[in-house]
């Protein structure tokens, strides 16, 4: 195959709507559906924020068709040490060396002109089999990289839409220990007298996270944090719909969200970020939010037929509460890190 890797042209949309095709094949191979963004939504998602910075590459075949594509974060305001990649090649060009040109001719060489020590990145593994077999794709390219396993991660996919009858019943399994507690709802924007709560809920997600031997400094999300995360999902057309738990001295005691795109033929939709806080765990909370957040999404979002969460194989209470909504397993990702000398 003749393979030429150049930067992501933002300005093209010829190369935009390739690069939205490269993402729609990808996915439909992983997760069995589609996201569909205009030209731009992804010009949006594509830029860079106060919080971090990006950089693109594609790899395109003699055809001008993107076939691959490489891109670097680097947070700004936390981690500045760390280096995230984020690697794409179409189903039926894999195996063909658009991995090894994009690492090659643009990442490796990006990362050591960033000065980061830290390089992260995922990949996705069968769910069942060793996750450390030299042999899976994305472990060879780790392997290039000089990067090793440090988490295991479970993606689940649950089939929409769910009966109202076994979101009834969940109901009322969770309101058995809800007690004095109460689930709200932000449809999207949360108001701006519970930034700071809202905030605290999201670090104290992160500082929880059981993610084993992942090296990762939770980040401050400050009310301007929030805003700037609502606005670029807004502007890549994405809607978020968030639970959240109040306890009964009026504090918030933890948060669910579900995240989708909104355009005709988007099918699949993102169980995004749950969280108890740890003084408030034992009330299931946890299942009160979901039930919450995947009520709205029936209603919000009837074209979506599925939605999709990850969960780390140690973290045994969410595992629980997503089995009983019904989420079955699809693939298993890896949580790649090192400080190899490239």
């Amino acid at each position: 195959m003749t393979l030429t890797v150049r930067p992501l042209d933002v300005a093209s949309d010829h190369v935009i709507a390739q690069y939205n095709l490269l993402n729609e094949a990808a996915d439909a191979d992983l997760f069995g559906g589609v996201e569909r963004y205009t030209v731009e939504q992804t010009r949006a998602r594509l830029q860079p924020s106060p919080f971090w910075d990006l950089e693109h590459w594609v790899a395109v075949d003699g055809q001008d068709r993107v076939v691959g594509y490489g891109g670097l974060s680097m947070p700004l305001s936390d981690n500045l040490d760390t280096v995230h990649v984020d690697l794409v090649v179409h189903p039926e060009e894999r195996g063909h060396g658009v991995a090894t040109a994009l690492l090659a001719e643009a990442l490796i060489p990006a990362i050591r002109a960033s000065g980061r020590t830290l390089i992260s990145g995922y990949g996705a593994i069968p769910a069942d089999g060793d996750p450390d077999d030299p042999q899976l794709p994305v472990n060879r390219i780790a392997a290039a990289v000089g990067v090793s396993r440090k988490n295991v991660a479970v993606c689940r996919v649950l089939d929409l839409p769910l009966a109202g009858s076994l979101l009834d019943e969940l109901a009322a399994r969770a309101a058995e220990k809800l007690g004095d507690y109460r689930v709200i709802f932000f449809d999207d924007t949360v108001p701006e007298e519970h930034l700071p709560a809202y905030g605290a809920l999201l670090r104290q997600l992160e500082l929880d996270e059981p993610d084993e031997d992942v090296e990762h400094e939770a980040p401050e999300y400050t009310p301007e944090r929030i805003r700037i995360a609502e606005q670029r999902r807004r502007d890549a057309g994405k809607r978020s719909l968030i639970a959240v738990a109040v306890a009964p001295d009026g504090t918030f005691a933890g948060n669910s969200a579900v995240e989708f795109h909104t355009g005709e033929g988007t099918t699949i939709g993102w169980q995004e970020n749950t969280l108890v806080m740890p003084d408030h765990r034992g009330h299931r909370l946890g299942l009160a939010l979901k039930v919450e957040t995947h009520r709205q999404l029936s209603e919000a979002a009837p074209g979506l037929r599925s939605i999709i969460t990850w969960n780390s194989h140690v973290n045994p209470w969410m595992i629980a509460i997503n089995e009983q909504l019904g989420y079955r397993v699809a693939h298993r990702e890896v949580a790649y890190q090192g400080r190899p000398e490239l």
